[in-house]
C-alpha cells in the first residue's frame, strides 16, 4: 500500500486485521482527519468503520479500542461504527476525505 496515511505501515495494516478480525471479513474502514493529510502534523487517529452487523457493537468498539491501544500505545483513537452505506455527516466526511485501507495482497488476488 502506498503510504500516503500518516501512520506507519504496521499500524494500518493492524487495524485493517483487526477491523477484520473484530466486525467481519465484510467490514471497510477508513482513516480521515489529520492522519489522512500527509501536510499536517500530530493528530488523533480517526478511524471510520462500515459493517453490515450492528450487533454487540458496543462490545466489539471496546475490544477492538482496546486491542489496539495494546500494540501501538496509548494514543487519541476517535472510532465511529456505522452500517453500509451510511448518510451521516461523519461516513461522508471519512468516504470524501479520508483513505480507505485495502492490503495490496487483497487487491491482486
Amino acid at each position: 500500500m502506498k503510504n500516503s496515511i500518516r501512520l506507519s505501515k504496521e499500524t494500518i495494516e493492524l487495524i485493517y486485521k483487526l477491523t477484520k478480525s473484530t466486525f467481519g471479513n465484510k467490514s471497510r474502514v477508513w482513516i480521515f482527519g489529520s492522519r489522512a493529510n500527509p501536510k499536517l502534523l500530530g493528530g488523533d487517529i480517526d478511524i471510520y468503520i462500515e459493517t453490515e452487523n450492528l450487533k454487540d457493537i458496543f462490545e466489539k468498539k471496546i475490544k477492538f479500542l482496546i486491542t489496539l491501544k495494546d500494540q501501538i500505545g496509548d494514543q487519541k483513537i476517535d472510532l465511529a461504527i456505522k452500517r453500509f452505506n451510511d448518510k451521516s455527516s461523519i461516513a461522508k466526511e471519512a468516504k470524501e476525505n479520508g483513505k480507505e485501507i485495502k492490503l495490496e495482497k487483497e487487491l491482486v488476488g
